[in-house]
């Protein structure tokens, strides 16, 4: 059974990889595609673009999405709306509090590896729920605490940080989860030091609808290093 389940696997990948290759834009440009297009809904001058049934039809044959976007399970922080893309743009991993565990990495793996996608954005949101209740004391309930044990660095690093303590630790989650996909080894590690991926962190606000995208730590720490 399992040498058939791995079959099965093998040729779902196979089917879609063709379609994939087509055309990969680089990181930056779709890093740009992705700013424009938070300005267009900040501005609610929206595009809509690929929601027509003839791109719903185009994609039973196979995806093709420009980026994997981590990002919190909150109902008010829709990738595609607030990137104003459509159909088979985006490749969306969401949990509550935008953590990454196994089923999250092994998600943005497959869009890396077998999707081409170029560009891992992990997004946090301001007033993030699973980072208050990581906040807060005692032990919480039911199956919460995986939850809360992987936001707990960030609320204790922020702890120390003058300023809005949610607001810093959502920042920090958000660092925390990029400096971890970027050393996730083999897959996003190998495609991160060879250039074909880049992996970046920003942060939504609920009252503005803008995207601020933070500033790459790893960059910065060569630079002073010069």
């Amino acid at each position: 059974m399992k040498a058939t389940l791995a079959s099965l696997f093998a040729v779902a990948l196979f089917v879609v990889v063709p379609f994939a290759q087509e055309k990969t834009p680089t990181p930056d440009a779709v890093l740009s595609d992705l700013r424009a297009g938070n300005a267009r809904f900040v501005s609610k001058q929206f595009k809509r673009p690929h929601q027509t049934a003839e791109r719903q039809h185009e994609l039973a044959t196979g995806q093709n999405p420009e980026a994997s976007i981590l990002t919190c399970a909150d109902s008010r922080v829709p990738p595609e709306i607030i990137f104003d893309q459509g159909l088979g743009d985006l490749f969306d991993v969401r949990v509550a509090g935008n953590v990454a565990r196994d089923p999250e990495i092994a998600s943005l793996e497959y869009a890396t590896e077998h999707l081409h996608c170029p560009v891992i954005v992990v997004m946090g949101h301001q007033k993030c729920g699973a980072v208050s209740a990581a906040a807060e004391a005692g032990t919480p309930p039911g199956h919460l605490s995986s939850l809360v044990d992987a936001i707990k660095p960030a609320i204790d690093a922020a702890a120390k940080l003058p300023g809005d303590k949610i607001a810093n630790a959502v920042r920090i989650n958000v660092q925390n989860v990029v400096k971890q996909l970027r050393e996730a080894k083999p897959i996003l590690s190998e495609a991160t030091a060879a250039g074909h991926l880049k992996i970046v962190g920003a942060v939504y606000s609920l009252d503005t609808g803008k995207v601020d995208w933070l500033p790459d730590a790893a960059a910065a720490q060569k630079t002073s290093a010069k």
